[in-house]
């Protein structure tokens, strides 16, 4: 049997991966697509700038989770896999995938009539 040490020393020469990874390579697995760890940060989003994309990328447009968005934004928690937080002045919705902030009551006004007919399936992207 060969030791730890010694096991990554031979990685490390012939560019094997170790069994430990690297501080960049876990800086790196917080932008990774999959299930995320406490405290892991989305990239943030702008309403109305980047709308279509993070209804699409974060399954928004989909009626069920168009409505958990909804809910979460009126009630600054959490619903589903959608929460939404005040910021300053904006508020924050985030979603599995990405964050969207929406700067003033007019942003959240259009995103709450952008999203509700996503909620009852009657619009699309």
């Amino acid at each position: 049997m060969t030791s730890r040490i010694v096991r990554d020393a031979i990685g490390l020469r012939f560019g094997i991966l170790s069994s430990r990874k690297s501080e960049a390579t876990v800086r790196d697995d917080a932008h990774a697509p999959g299930p995320r760890r406490r405290g892991a940060r989305h990239p943030v989003r702008l309403w109305p700038a980047d709308e279509t994309l993070w209804l699409r990328e974060n399954g928004a447009w989909r009626p069920r989770a168009a409505r958990h968005a909804l809910r979460a934004l009126a009630s600054l928690g959490r619903k589903g896999r959608y929460a939404a937080r005040p910021d300053g002045g904006a508020k924050i919705i985030a979603g599995p995938v990405s964050a969207l902030a929406l700067l003033d009551a007019e942003a959240e006004i259009r995103f709450v009539f952008r999203v509700t007919p996503l909620g009852y399936g009657e619009a699309d992207l």
